[in-house]
């Protein structure tokens, strides 16, 4: 499933002039590097278990010490599974991170907000909504939703380098909801508590809204 992964990885970047490196056969690591440095970008697919949903988890390496993990269900078994994880990948975050992490930018697919946190001013990448579940027909997302992400993410006390949020919502259909907003792969309370007050759409149905957002300061 590795090579499955690796390919479908090399093809996606190279569709946007991006030329990765494929590991050296000797080497453990699974890594596809950029000229031989990072970022380096590796998945790994976790099949599920018992009938339940597989996993993809994608990683990219920024330096020594950082990493962005992204985790995607995959639905179907085996290779049918993971092409499915995949492929929410390549139409969630993949165009966030190549903005952000590779300096390669398709507006059609993103959009960009300059923002002032911390009294300095950042570039936002801000990725689609993806929409899954049982609803098919488009939805709406609330404005409100991002205008209570940007408030509370310009109170962040944000170092001076790229951060990433990852936002979650899930309408479970019985009048639950399920909200997860990641700060640089932490648990964020305060995102958290900035959307739970988004008047989202309630439905009888499941349904789940993910977006991916990258911070750059800007130079």
């Amino acid at each position: 499933m590795e090579r499955l992964i690796q390919n479908y990885l090399l093809d996606l970047f190279a569709e946007h002039g991006i030329e990765l490196d494929e590991p050296d056969e000797r080497d453990e690591d699974e890594w596809l590097l950029t000229e031989g440095d990072f970022p380096a970008i590796g998945g790994i697919w976790h099949e599920g278990k018992d009938g339940q949903v597989g996993r993809l988890d994608i990683d990219i390496v920024l330096d020594e010490e950082r990493r962005i993990e992204e985790i995607f269900p995959g639905i179907g078994g085996g290779k049918a599974g993971c092409r499915d994880a995949l492929a929410t990948f390549a139409s969630n975050d993949f165009h966030v991170m190549l903005a952000a992490c590779w300096h390669t930018v398709d507006k059609s697919k993103l959009a960009i907000e300059r923002i002032v946190i911390g009294g300095r001013p950042w570039d936002a990448y801000i990725g689609n909504f993806t929409l899954r579940g049982e609803r098919t027909e488009p939805l709406d997302v609330p404005d409100e939703a991002m205008t209570a992400l940007q408030a509370v993410i310009a109170t962040e006390p944000l170092t001076g380098e790229l951060h990433w949020v990852r936002v979650f919502y899930g309408n479970m259909g019985d009048g639950r909801t399920q909200i997860e907003v990641l700060l640089d792969n932490k648990p964020w309370a305060a995102g958290d508590k900035a959307l739970s007050s988004v008047n989202w759409p309630r439905e009888d149905r499941y349904y789940s809204l993910r977006n991916f957002i990258a911070l750059v300061p800007v130079e």
